[in-house]
């Protein structure tokens, strides 16, 4: 008979507890959902973290729509120059690499 009044004031705390805590589990399971791609440069991870920001900061009304609108240009702008950045330098990793098939199947020829 004494474990029933214990539970019965503990029953409440961790329920308390568990509506307390449930944002921050939804905030890192959305953050777990949106792992960059490993051949992402550090320039696209911070552009997603920032424009990641910018979302959570203005769904709670924490950031001003006017606000909002000018960061997540900014912030798309910037991802999409370093998605323009690298694209080009893996093209030019792919002329190089053809390049020099090119010869190796030259030299297997010849």
């Amino acid at each position: 008979m004494q474990l029933l009044p214990i539970l019965v004031a503990f029953l409440p705390g961790a329920l308390t507890l568990a509506f307390v805590l449930s944002p921050l589990v939804e905030i890192q399971r959305s953050a777990s959902l949106a792992v960059p791609s490993p051949v992402q440069t550090d320039s696209e991870q911070m552009a997603r973290a920032a424009l990641q920001e910018v979302e959570l900061d203005y769904q709670p009304g924490n950031l001003a729509e006017r606000d909002y609108r000018s960061l997540r240009e900014r912030y798309m702008r910037r991802a999409a120059l370093a998605i323009q950045s690298r694209e080009a330098r893996e093209q030019e990793l792919d002329e190089v690499i053809e390049e020099q098939v090119r010869r190796m199947r030259e030299e297997q020829d010849a």
